[in-house]
């Protein structure tokens, strides 16, 4: 039953982004500054970037309900993720983090691999699969990174939506999903295409499945839950930063590409 779903859900994917409506490149209007903030590399905005650039008069039709699910994950956040996460980053221990950190990139080796070949880069896709196959076997499931370590394999990290962007479907409308946060039509459709891509809700059933993916959501918050409360604390309108925030990293993707 997972494979004809695999494939519906690649096709809705195309259905829904190819129809969603490319909102036209926002232009930037000025920069807020966010005190505490480095932004010497100007790669990873999420690491507190000072310089977030504002976009006057963006179009976002879904707003009252984005406004309400952004409240909800702010009180999730703040009152039960963020300290639950700086709890969690302060008792693990940073060889211990690393091997979670490896066993979960080992996992979704092949979300990489189906998507660079997606994206007509089968080097990259043949490396991804050479990479799941050493680190699952002689890197104990993943635990540990072999494939980078001895042959010097480095991960090529690629998903969907990137998949997507790569034949210029557009990001559509700005959305906010539950727990997962700033988003949009493209990546929110991708996400359901690389969920099915993932192989551990093919080799687990559920709650086991589910139970692991949430662990590994959690994991990859709490090495950022410091960050998003002082992001929420010294923000005067959080909603409209957060978006903003997403709305420049799409625009940093895009120059990348």
């Amino acid at each position: 039953m997972r494979l004809p779903a695999t494939i519906a859900a690649v096709t809705l994917a195309f259905m829904l982004c190819g129809c969603a409506t490319q909102a036209a490149d926002p232009a930037p209007v000025e920069t807020v500054s966010v005190p505490n903030a480095d932004d010497s590399s100007g790669n990873d905005v999420i690491s507190i970037d000072p310089n977030v650039v504002s976009y006057d008069d963006y179009h976002d039709p879904l707003m009252p309900l984005n406004r309400f699910v952004f409240g909800f994950n702010d009180i999730v956040g703040r009152y039960a993720l963020v300290p639950l996460g700086k709890g969690y980053a302060r008792i693990v221990p940073e060889p211990v983090d690393r091997r979670i950190d490896d066993f979960f990139y080992n996992a979704a080796s092949p979300i990489y691999a189906v998507n660079n070949l997606l994206q007509a880069k089968p080097r990259l896709g043949g490396r991804n699969l050479a990479r799941f196959a050493i680190n699952t076997t002689i890197g104990l499931l993943g635990l540990f990174d072999p494939a980078a370590a001895w042959f010097g394999l480095e991960r090529a990290e690629s998903d969907f939506a990137e998949t997507l962007a790569h034949y210029d479907v557009g990001y559509g409308t700005y959305l906010v999903l539950p727990f997962f946060g700033p988003s949009d039509a493209r990546n929110a459709t991708a996400r359901v295409v690389d969920y099915f891509l993932h192989p551990v809700p093919w080799v687990l059933d559920n709650p086991e499945s589910f139970v692991l993916l949430s662990y590994g959501f959690f994991h990859d918050f709490a090495q950022s839950a410091e960050d998003y409360e002082k992001l929420i604390q010294q923000s005067d309108d959080p909603y409209i930063f957060m978006r903003n925030l997403h709305l420049q990293t799409i625009q940093r993707d895009a120059a990348y590409r």
